[in-house]
């Protein structure tokens, strides 16, 4: 999941990282579009979160879930990532500071589905990168 729709070629033009830069001085609009996705993704499946992928709180209060992603993404952060699964499958979503992208691992096809519903609903894109 990106504020891109598509991976930005190595050779491309533009730029890319002033431009990422912007987004990333902006926490508090990255954080609400992230934490936005999560918490309508929770209104259809349990899902687990953590900072140190060693302790995980299940379906905390959504203005907690906020707060996880906020401390995550802000500038000087007192959890530089966060994890989260779904309790049913093997999917694991991380975001990380100092990027504008949440990865997904293992996602279903109906996953996949409904969480480029939510992203594009924020402004967010949901795609593989190319090899």
């Amino acid at each position: 999941m990106d504020i891109l729709p598509m991976q930005v070629p190595a050779d491309g033009g533009g730029q890319y990282f002033k431009v990422e830069q912007y987004y990333l001085n902006d926490v508090e609009r990255l954080s609400s579009q992230y934490a936005d996705v999560l918490l309508k993704l929770n209104c259809y499946y349990d899902l687990a979160f953590s900072h140190d992928a060693e302790r995980w709180q299940q379906n905390p209060e959504p203005d907690k879930i906020f707060q996880m992603v906020k401390d995550c993404m802000s500038e000087k952060p007192t959890e530089a990532c966060l994890y989260v699964t779904l309790a049913e499958d093997s999917m694991l979503l991380t975001l990380q500071r100092d990027t504008t992208h949440m990865t997904l691992y293992n996602p279903t096809d109906e996953l996949l589905k409904l969480l480029s519903l939510l992203a594009s609903a924020v402004g967010l894109f949901v795609w593989s990168p190319t090899n």
